[in-house]
C-alpha cells in the first residue's frame, strides 16, 4: 500500500507505482483466507481464538445445544461482527476481550516453567504488599521481569518469558505503557496504588493532630488589608497530599520523583530526609505563594514610582520569554513563542488598590501598554510606560510565574518542560502524561485556571523542585547527598539546621548554582515547619541565623499611606456596641415610640415601603414585620443589643427626637439598599468591561466577604469558612425591575465547592449571555465560588463571616447551644446564611438582620451619638447628618444622592421637624 498514491486494484492486491508485488514479512502477497486479524478490546485474533469464541459464545454452541450469548452470530464465517454488528458491537468488543482473558490468561498454568497465573497473581497482591513499589518504570536492559510483563508475554506471544519462539525472537511491546496504565486502572477500581514509602508518609500527615497543624498553621494566608490570617482559598491539604502522591509515586520521565526517601536503605534516614525535603519545599511554597494566597505572579516591581503593565514580560531584570532551555538534555523542549496568545492571570493581590492581574496580548490588541493608576484604580494606556527591561507592550508575554513556587516558575523553558513531561506533548509523542489534554504551551494559565488547578498549583511547584533542586549535582555539590548529611545531624538529636546548606539551596532554586549573592535562606520558616509537622523539636535559630529579606517581594506593594480611602467598607468589623453610647430604653419608651410609628403607618408605607415595581401588591418589606422586628430589637430581647429608639421619650422632646431620627436614617438607607429594588439577596452589579464575574459572590468592588473578619476580641464569634457549603440566592419579586434590567440580567449569586465548579465564568451584559467555558476573575482575583456564601442579605445587606458569625452567636443556633436566649434557635447562620432570604422566618429576618447590622455598624460609632444630639438640638443640617452616616457605611456617591432624598421622605413620613 502506497499511502501517497492509490493505483488500480488487481484482484485485491494493492501494488506500488512501479507495479512490483510487495510481500508482507511473512511472505504473503495476497489476502486469501486472511480474515482473522485482531478485534475487540484485546484485539482477539487467529483461527483458534475466534473458533473458541464461536464454540462457546456463538452459532456453533447454539447448534450443538449449548446456551450461548450470540446464537445467531457465526464468528468463523463473520468475525467482523465483533466490530460491525449494528446493535451489539459495543458489548461484543468487551465480551470478546473478557472471554480471551479468562480463557488464555486466567487459566494459564505451565508445568514446564512452573508459572501459574493464579499463583503469581496471589503472590503479587499479597506477598509484595506494595502494588506501586513493585512496578518498575525504568526500561533498563537488566530490569528483572515483572508480573505485568509476564502477563503481557502470555497475551502477546503465548508465554510469560518472551521471546517465546526462539527462531523468531521478538521483544515484548509496550512494557512501559502497560505499567503506567496498570497504575491508572488500579486507581480507577480503588486499589491501594501507593508505594509503601508514600503510605508511611501519608499515615504521618493524616494523623488528626498533624493534619490540623498543617491546615491551621501552614496553609494560612495573610490579608494585605488588615494583616489577619485566614485559611488559604487556593492551597488545601487534600490537594497537597494527592499531588505529593503523584509526584512521589508516579513521577515523570526516567525515574524523576519528588524525594520522600526513595532508594535509601536506612529506614530512619529515609524518613528524616524525606520529611526534610518536604519541609524545605513547603517553606518556599509558604513564602512564595501561600502567604499571599496566590497562584499567578503579581505585579510587584515599581519603575519610576509606578507599576508597568508590561511587567508581565518580566520583572527584576528577567525577560521571561527569553528564558529557554540551556541544558543539553533539555534543548528544544521550551515552548514556541506565539505572539497571538491572549489571556489574563486569574489572581492578584487581595487588595482592590493593587495592580490588575498580569495579561498578555498581541500588539493588535494593545499597541502599547501603560501603568497602573493608583488614584483612579485602573490601567492607564494613554501613553506607553516601560518596564525595567524596556518593554512597552505585552505581546508574547504569557510566561509569568504560576503555582506554589510562582516566584521562580517563569519562562518558556519551564512551561515547555512541563508540557514535554506531564502535558499534552508527552501524550502526543507517546510518553506517559499526567495531564494529556493540557497544552501548557498554548495555555500556561491552566496551572491557575483549569479543572486541575487545585493539583497543578502544587504539582507545578514540585515539578520545578525536582528539576531544579533535587537533580542538582554540580561542582561536588549534590542536593540529595547534602540533604542526607543534614538529616543525619537532625536525626542524631539536638542538631541545628545547616545555614550554609540552606543558603545554597536558595541559590540553586533561584539561580541554578550552589553559590550566589542572595544570602537568603528560609531557616526560620523551615525550623517552624519542621517542628510543626515532624516533632523533631529543633532548637530555635539564633538571631544571627536570620537572613535579610529576599529581593523578590512576598507581599503586596506598599501603597502611599495618604491614599484616599474608597467608599467601600473596610473588611475589619467594628467592635460590638458599647452600652454607654446610648441610654437603655425602657419598655415605656419602646411602647411610646412604636405607638407614634403605628400612627404614621400610611405615610411610611407610601413614602418608604413602596418598591419601584409592585407585583400584585406583594412587597418583601412590610410595615407589620418592620414594627415587630423593631420592638424586639429595641427592648433588649437580644441580650447586649438594642436598636435605639430614644430614652425618656414621654418627657424629653430631644431624646424622643434622637430616637426617631435614628429610625429615619435607618429607613433611608434600607429603602436605598433593598426596598426600592425589592431585593433580599445582593445582586451582581460589579462589571469588568461589561462582564459580570460569577465569582462576585465572593465579593464585589475588590472586597472579599470571606475576609470581612472580626477583631481579635471577637474572632471567636465569626463563621469558619466551610468549602462544602452550597446554596443559591433567590431572585427578586420581579425580574422586570427596570433599575436592575438597566444594569444587567446576571444570574443570582451562588456558592459551591470546587469539585462541582472548578472555576466560574461571567455574564456578558452586552449579549445577555452566560459564558462559563473558562475562568473569569472578579476584582479580588477569585475565579471560583467555594466558601463564597457570605454575600449581602436582608434590609441592610449584611455580609461577611464576622457579621453572620455574630448573628449566629447572638440570635441563632449557637446562642441556644451555649445557653443564651435566642430569637432563632433552630437556624445556624454559619451553615445556612441563606435562611435570611429564603427560610421559614425570612420576612422577619430581613428586618431583624438590618436592625442588627445598624446597631453593629452605625450605633457603635461614638460620633454618631454626638451627631444625633446635634441634629435633635437643631445644630446640624439634615444633609450633613445623613452624609456622615453614609460615610460610616461607605455608601457610593451615587447612593448618597438617593439616600439624602430618602432621608427627607423618612423624616416627613415620621412627622419630624428638623
Amino acid at each position: 500500500y502506497d499511502p501517497t498514491f492509490l493505483n488500480e486494484d488487481l484482484g485485491g492486491i494493492m501494488i506500488n507505482v512501479e507495479g512490483d508485488v510487495i510481500p508482507s514479512k511473512l511472505g504473503r502477497t495476497d489476502v486469501e483466507g486472511c480474515c482473522w486479524w485482531g478485534r475487540g478490546a484485546l484485539h482477539t485474533k487467529g483461527v483458534c481464538n475466534l473458533g473458541k469464541l464461536n464454540y462457546y459464545l456463538g452459532a456453533r454452541g447454539a447448534r450443538e445445544g449449548r446456551n450461548t450469548r450470540y446464537p445467531d452470530v457465526d464468528f468463523c464465517k463473520n468475525p467482523e461482527a465483533i466490530c460491525s454488528d449494528e446493535t451489539r458491537t459495543m458489548e461484543m468488543r468487551w465480551i470478546v476481550a473478557l472471554f480471551e482473558w479468562s480463557e488464555r490468561i486466567q487459566s494459564y498454568n505451565d508445568a514446564e516453567t512452573g508459572w501459574s497465573y493464579i499463583e503469581e497473581l496471589t503472590k503479587f497482591t499479597t506477598e509484595e504488599g506494595d502494588f506501586l513499589g513493585s512496578v518498575q518504570f525504568s526500561l533498563q536492559q537488566n530490569e528483572p521481569p515483572h508480573f505485568l510483563d509476564e502477563v503481557g508475554g502470555i497475551l502477546e506471544q503465548g508465554c510469560p518469558f518472551p521471546p517465546c519462539i526462539p527462531e523468531k525472537p521478538q521483544r515484548l511491546r509496550w512494557r512501559h505503557f502497560r505499567k503506567r496504565n496498570f497504575i491508572t486502572a488500579a486507581q480507577g477500581v480503588g486499589l491501594p496504588v501507593k508505594s509503601k514509602l508514600f503510605r508511611e508518609t501519608e499515615e504521618h500527615f493524616m494523623d488528626p493532630s498533624i493534619r490540623a497543624i498543617f491546615e491551621d498553621s501552614l496553609l494560612q494566608s495573610k490579608s494585605p488589608i488588615d494583616g489577619k490570617m485566614y485559611q488559604s482559598y487556593r492551597y488545601h491539604f487534600t490537594d497537597f497530599m494527592e499531588s505529593l502522591r503523584k509526584m512521589a509515586d508516579i513521577g515523570f520521565g526516567e525515574d524523576n520523583f519528588f524525594y520522600i526517601g526513595q532508594g535509601e536503605r536506612d529506614a530512619n534516614l529515609a524518613e528524616i530526609s524525606g520529611m526534610l525535603n518536604i519541609a524545605i519545599f513547603l517553606s518556599y511554597a509558604i513564602e512564595m505563594s501561600i502567604l499571599d494566597d496566590a497562584c499567578d505572579e503579581h505585579n510587584t516591581q515599581l519603575v519610576n514610582g509606578r507599576f508597568p503593565v508590561s511587567n508581565s514580560c518580566g520583572m527584576y531584570g528577567a525577560h521571561y520569554q527569553d528564558m529557554i532551555c540551556g541544558r543539553l538534555e533539555d534543548k528544544g523542549t521550551e515552548c514556541p513563542l506565539d505572539i497571538n496568545q491572549s489571556f489574563s492571570a486569574v489572581t492578584r493581590t487581595l487588595d482592590h488598590r493593587a495592580p490588575q492581574p498580569f495579561k498578555c496580548a498581541p500588539k493588535s490588541q494593545f499597541p502599547v501598554t501603560g501603568f497602573w493608576d493608583e488614584t483612579r484604580l485602573e490601567e492607564n494606556h494613554k501613553t506607553a510606560f516601560t518596564n525595567q527591561i524596556g518593554r512597552i507592550d505585552v505581546e508574547g508575554c504569557c510566561w509569568w510565574g504560576r503555582g506554589a513556587l510562582r516566584q521562580v516558575t517563569q519562562g518558556r523553558c519551564f512551561f515547555g518542560q512541563l508540557n514535554y513531561h506531564i502535558g499534552k506533548r508527552a501524550a502526543t509523542e507517546g510518553r506517559p502524561s499526567m495531564y494529556p489534554k493540557i497544552d501548557f504551551c498554548e495555555f500556561p494559565e491552566a496551572i491557575c485556571a483549569s479543572e486541575h488547578s487545585n493539583e497543578l498549583r502544587w504539582v507545578s511547584g514540585m515539578f520545578y523542585w525536582i528539576k531544579q533542586v533535587q537533580l542538582f549535582d554540580n561542582n561536588r555539590w549534590n542536593y540529595i547527598q547534602k540533604l542526607k548529611e543534614m538529616s543525619r545531624t537532625v536525626g542524631a538529636g539536638g542538631g541545628k539546621l545547616d545555614i550554609e546548606f540552606l543558603a545554597s539551596v536558595d541559590c540553586v532554586l533561584r539561580e541554578g548554582k550552589s553559590v550566589c549573592n542572595s544570602n537568603e535562606t528560609i531557616a526560620e520558616r523551615l525550623n517552624d515547619v519542621l517542628n510543626l509537622i515532624t516533632g523533631f523539636n529543633l532548637p530555635t535559630q539564633s538571631p544571627t541565623a536570620t537572613m535579610p529579606p529576599t529581593e523578590y517581594p512576598t507581599v503586596s506593594p506598599t501603597l502611599d499611606p495618604t491614599y484616599e480611602p474608597t467608599s467601600l467598607p473596610t473588611t475589619t468589623m467594628p467592635p460590638t456596641v458599647a452600652p454607654n453610647i446610648f441610654w437603655w430604653p425602657t419598655r415605656q419608651d419602646v411602647d411610646f415610640i412604636t405607638k407614634i410609628i403605628s400612627e404614621k403607618r400610611s405615610a411610611i408605607e407610601r413614602k418608604i415601603l413602596t418598591p419601584r415595581v409592585e407585583i400584585n401588591d406583594e412587597n418583601l418589606y412590610t410595615f407589620d414585620e418592620f414594627l415587630a422586628s423593631l420592638r424586639v430589637l429595641a427592648d433588649g430581647t437580644v441580650p447586649g443589643f438594642y436598636f435605639y429608639v430614644g430614652h425618656s421619650t414621654t418627657s424629653n422632646r430631644n431624646n424622643r427626637l434622637r430616637g426617631l431620627v435614628n429610625i429615619a436614617a435607618f429607613l433611608a438607607h434600607v429603602k436605598t439598599e433593598t426596598i426600592y429594588h425589592s431585593i433580599c439577596d445582593e445582586r451582581n452589579v460589579d462589571s469588568i468591561e461589561g462582564k459580570f464575574p460569577l465569582s462576585n459572590a465572593c465579593g464585589q468592588y475588590g472586597v472579599s466577604y470571606q475576609n470581612m473578619r472580626c477583631g481579635p476580641e471577637e474572632s471567636h464569634m465569626e463563621c469558619p469558612p466551610d468549602p462544602r457549603l452550597q446554596m443559591t440566592a433567590i431572585a427578586p419579586l420581579t425580574e422586570f425591575d427596570p433599575a436592575i434590567a438597566e444594569q444587567n440580567g446576571a444570574p443570582e449569586f451562588f456558592c459551591a465547592p470546587k469539585e462541582h465548579f472548578p472555576f466560574t465564568g461571567y455574564y456578558d451584559g452586552e449579549s445577555s449571555t452566560l459564558i462559563n467555558k473558562q475562568p473569569f476573575s472578579n476584582r479580588a482575583g477569585r475565579t471560583d465560588v467555594q466558601s463564597c456564601c457570605w454575600w449581602g442579605r436582608g434590609a441592610m445587606q449584611m455580609k461577611g463571616v464576622c457579621m453572620y458569625g455574630k448573628l449566629n452567636y447572638y440570635m441563632g443556633a449557637r446562642a441556644r447551644e451555649e445557653g443564651r436566649r435566642s430569637l432563632f434557635p433552630d437556624i445556624n447562620f454559619c451553615q445556612n446564611p441563606q435562611a435570611v432570604c429564603s427560610g421559614k422566618y425570612s420576612y422577619s429576618l430581613m428586618w431583624a438582620t438590618g436592625l442588627f447590622t445598624w446597631v453593629e455598624l452605625v450605633q457603635s460609632q461614638s460620633q454618631y451619638s454626638e451627631n444625633l444630639d446635634t441634629i435633635a438640638e437643631g445644630g446640624m443640617a439634615k444633609e450633613i447628618f445623613i452624609d456622615a452616616v453614609s460615610d460610616i457605611l461607605g455608601s457610593s456617591e451615587e447612593d448618597r444622592i438617593v439616600i439624602r432624598s430618602n432621608f427627607e421622605d423618612a423624616v416627613d413620613a415620621l412627622g419630624l421637624s428638623l
